[in-house]
């Protein structure tokens, strides 16, 4: 369903019957309502795909945790170190996973799904391609699990 918006032409041109093409304003306004359109469904599309549950919709259970240790052994240990500290060389300055406190783009689940997912600015590349949305949070669950206890969500 197209939404009509006030920056896009209402006004429908006829057909110039004896040429059977529209004439050339009609042919711009056409242009202007499709590429109108087209603006409006990917505006949709991109808020559809970047919505974020503000938490963690995957329980926090043993067996999340232990996924979540595999995939970021896998995926984030090259740059947090095996046990999230980040205390060894790495291309970038990756930060302490252990220590929620100084991260610099926000602690809260959302925040770091958002951090993994389309990546923080510079210091940290996005993995959407490389992980489901489940194996984020997963991930997430990991994490919480090697930070502060007072932290950790309740099993």
């Amino acid at each position: 369903m197209l939404l009509p918006s006030s920056s896009c032409p209402q006004d429908a041109v006829p057909v110039d019957a004896s040429s059977r093409r529209r004439p050339r304003a009609a042919r711009s306004t056409a242009f202007a309502r499709t590429l109108c359109a087209l603006l409006a469904l990917g505006a949709a599309t991109l808020a559809a795909q970047t919505a974020v549950p503000t938490s963690n919709p995957v329980p926090y259970t043993p067996q999340s945790i232990a996924r979540g240790k595999n995939y970021f052994l896998q995926n984030c240990q090259s740059c947090h170190d095996e046990d999230g500290r980040a205390r060894s060389a790495a291309v970038a300055i990756a930060a302490d996973l252990t220590d929620p406190g100084k991260w610099k783009f926000g602690e809260k689940d959302a925040q770091v799904f958002a951090s993994i997912h389309n990546g923080a600015a510079d210091a940290m590349p996005p993995f959407s391609s490389d992980l489901k949305d489940e194996q984020i949070w997963d991930i997430i669950n990991f994490i919480r699990s090697i930070g502060p206890e007072a932290l950790r969500p309740k099993k």
